[in-house]
């Protein structure tokens, strides 16, 4: 346990007060940090709708259940473990409120690991308030339904945790089981986002000078550092040999590996325009984490314990990691900045330690985050649930064989209606994108589906996305024409009403 004794009086609680007995109990602190959880994204809870990729997530681990290969019969770029859990969620129930659930837990997971770190910089109620920080942030940086970072980023705090607790243990050159745990945590991260990798190999450039500091010999760190990349590149090692023996290896080579060195980058005017964005997106914790970090900085240059010099170098190195990340993806998405949230998150604990009223940080940290997020415009989630209830059924009533296809983004009404997507590249994006690059022909997949002569197409017009693969596009605006029916819907998502038009009657 970090010593305290060196932070200001003011920080002090009477001993008997409901944050006293709050900040002693590690569970407590768990269910406060799981029901704000709760609180934070109850309103879209049963919106099978309300973001583009969780519902693709859900559409292919419900695929999976039902005996696709994924990389094979059903596509996308990114690691076997994310769908692995969706599958694992769809064995108790296919519905969208499950996976909402099971992402709410995650990520209460995610923002106590937060708390622990923190404690080991900041007072208990302060430490605690960094992880209810962090679930907040998760809702303004799109991950306040069952985003990929949602499930990576507890993975990568779990890691980061097991690492900082073993601190006195590497500064001696030893590591342990839960040295060796934390790196299996990060190789199960690198499973769920090859990205990844790079806070990972990060957490492993700590561990080794940490060894090197602690009078290990290179040879001796090379010794001890090989079952820690082991445990790290075990999952995506054990994928390769499930693929490679069932003959598959290349396809699963070109979907995690060539494909995202493929894809195109944005225009460098875009893309510029886009990280501009992203830093003022990221202001708010950029300022009080920065505040955070000059306070903790102050601090460990006077307390003399090295330990908490240790922690805060780890959360530095790691956010670092994180931010070039960031920079380095070759287009940009908020959700891209999920990465970067827990340590910041950390660090806004040296912020509070030292103002003897927390508002200002919570409000901009946690009200500004709320009240930006899609989960609480409420208007659009009251409405949500009916308007695609009332498009569903259109459909059904229109497409009595449940010959669908789906050209924009609701993908999980494959799922919704009961059919098998039509194609391996089941999500839109990647035939009407213009920089997409999947390894497959996306004019010659899509000539594919249009031969099968689908009765209903639903498409959203027109087609958010820049540049477009105009041959695709024009091959279903050409399509669409012999339809006999066309009728257009509202229905929401996390960026607000979205119209799409169903045309009904098709390939007759």
């Amino acid at each position: 346990m970090p010593l305290t004794s060196h932070f200001p009086r003011s920080t002090t609680i009477p001993a008997r007060s409901l944050v006293s007995r709050l900040c002693a109990s590690r569970t407590a602190q768990f269910l406060v940090i799981l029901a704000l959880a709760v609180a934070f994204r109850f309103p879209a809870y049963g919106e099978w709708n309300y973001a583009i990729d969780d519902q693709y997530y859900a559409l292919v681990g419900h695929r999976l259940l039902d005996g696709d290969l994924l990389y094979v019969d059903i596509w996308d770029r990114k690691g076997p473990a994310l769908y692995l859990t969706f599958s694992l969620i769809g064995l108790i129930s296919r519905s969208a409120i499950a996976y909402q659930l099971v992402a709410t837990l995650v990520a209460a997971m995610g923002g106590y690991g937060v708390n622990r770190i923190a404690r080991r910089l900041a007072p208990a109620q302060w430490a605690l308030l960094s992880g209810v920080v962090y679930i907040a942030l998760l809702n303004r940086f799109e991950g306040d339904n069952a985003e990929a970072g949602v499930f990576f980023n507890t993975w990568l705090i779990a890691a980061a945790a097991l690492i900082v607790s073993r601190l006195d243990r590497l500064s001696r050159g030893h590591i342990d089981r839960a040295v060796v745990a934390a790196f299996a945590c990060a190789g199960i991260a690198i499973a769920y986002k090859q990205s990844t990798a790079i806070e990972g190999a990060c957490f492993g450039l700590f561990v080794i000078v940490m060894l090197l500091r602690g009078g290990c010999k290179p040879l001796s760190v090379l010794w001890k550092a090989a079952p820690l990349a082991l445990a790290g590149a075990l999952p995506m090692l054990l994928t390769g040999l499930f693929y490679f023996a069932r003959g598959h290896f290349p396809e699963m080579w070109t979907a995690l590996v060539e494909s995202n060195l493929a894809r195109g980058y944005a225009d460098p005017g875009i893309r510029f325009k886009g990280q501009l964005v992203m830093i003022g997106m990221l202001g708010i914790p950029l300022v009080f984490g920065g505040i955070g970090l000059h306070r903790f900085v102050t601090e460990a240059r006077t307390c003399g314990e090295p330990q908490r010099r240790e922690v805060l170098a780890f959360v530095c190195l790691w956010l670092a990691a994180a931010l070039f990340g960031l920079a380095t993806f070759p287009n940009i998405y908020v959700h891209y900045a999920q990465s970067t949230l827990a340590p910041f998150a950390i660090l806004c604990a040296g912020y509070f330690i030292h103002r003897r009223s927390p508002w200002l940080g919570i409000a901009a940290l946690v009200g500004v985050s709320l009240a930006l997020s899609g989960t609480f415009h409420l208007k659009d989630r009251w409405q949500a649930r009916s308007a695609a209830r009332e498009m569903v059924d259109y459909i059904l009533e229109q497409t009595p064989r449940r010959d669908i296809f789906v050209w924009g983004n609701p993908n999980f009404l494959y799922a919704v209606v009961g059919t098998r997507p039509p194609s391996v590249l089941a999500f839109a994006p990647h035939m009407y994108e213009g920089r997409e690059w999947t390894g497959i022909d996306e004019v010659a997949a899509l000539r594919q589906v249009l031969a099968g002569r689908p009765s209903t197409v639903i498409s959203q017009f027109p087609i958010q996305a820049a540049p477009l693969n105009m041959t695709n596009v024009r091959q279903v605006e050409r399509y669409v024409r012999a339809c006999k029916r066309q009728r257009k819907f509202t229905i929401y998502d996390h960026n607000g009403p979205q119209v799409q038009t169903v045309f009904s009657g098709c390939g007759r």
